[in-house]
């Protein structure tokens, strides 16, 4: 019996210790917040200053603006996200422009919905390890969007994937990189539908490890553009075709 109550008490005194806040979870959308306008997905929006009474926004940097940076009350919705969470769109269509700053996250439909979630704007990525599942990116530019489909911060980017998805008739690339500097070590494009956008369908640079497979990359100015410093290309079981100027271009190195 002593060494029962002695268990429970390690068990409680090990509870107590635990964030149970920052265990993963699944954050269901637009049920838990809504989804339109300007969304900013991140770990934490404030901080505290020392001398200042009232918490102060954090900055992001988020096109567009003068400085680069728009601070997290610019953002007309903020959903609160951590490494391993999972955001579960309902199906249906979100006239919304995504910055994403939480790092190793999932975003995805609901499983057992026939179709997928749909951004109607741009999805951009500012973060490691995200995993872009089974959503649709779609449509001109609309609120603060660039225009293109999904963008990818190559400055802070290590290894990203993005399946199942569908990117069609954005107003400029489907899938572009984006950022001066930096290498991505993985960048994973599976089973992906990249179809009619107005500029390249996908477009990398600075990749040590392009993947792209199972995809169709069909309608777009350019099919797939491997632009500078890509080094290890692989590409099958794709399905790559009547795109206007080329189909796959890759830059000599």
């Amino acid at each position: 019996m002593k060494r029962l109550k002695g268990f429970i008490f390690v068990v409680f005194i090990f509870s107590l210790l635990i964030d149970f806040s920052a265990l993963p979870r699944e954050v269901h959308l637009p049920d838990s917040t809504p989804l339109s306008g300007t969304v900013l997905i991140a770990e934490s929006f404030y901080e505290q200053i020392r001398g200042e009474d009232e918490l102060v926004p954090l900055e992001f940097q988020a096109w567009p603006g003068s400085s680069g940076f728009r601070d997290a009350d610019w953002f007309n919705m903020r959903i609160e996200a951590h490494p391993g969470d999972v955001l579960v769109l309902s199906p249906g269509q979100y006239k919304a422009d995504l910055w994403v700053f939480a790092p190793g996250i999932t975003i995805t439909t609901e499983p057992d919905a026939e179709e997928m979630a749909e951004i109607w704007g741009t999805v951009e990525i500012d973060a490691d390890g995200i995993i872009l599942d089974r959503i649709a990116v779609t449509g001109p530019r609309k609120h603060y969007s660039s225009g293109h489909g999904i963008e990818v911060n190559r400055e802070v980017v290590d290894r990203i994937t993005i399946r199942n998805c569908l990117v069609e008739d954005n107003e400029w690339m489907g899938i572009h990189v984006i950022g001066p500097r930096g290498e991505i070590r993985e960048f994973r494009v599976e089973d992906c539908e990249v179809l009619n956008n107005e500029s390249f369908g996908i477009e990398v640079q600075g990749v040590e490890n392009l993947i792209i497979t199972g995809c169709t990359v069909t309608g777009n100015k350019e099919g797939v553009h491997i632009g500078s410093n890509v080094l290890n290309v692989e590409m099958r079981d794709n399905v790559i075709y009547g795109n206007h100027l080329v189909d796959v271009y890759r830059k000599d190195q």
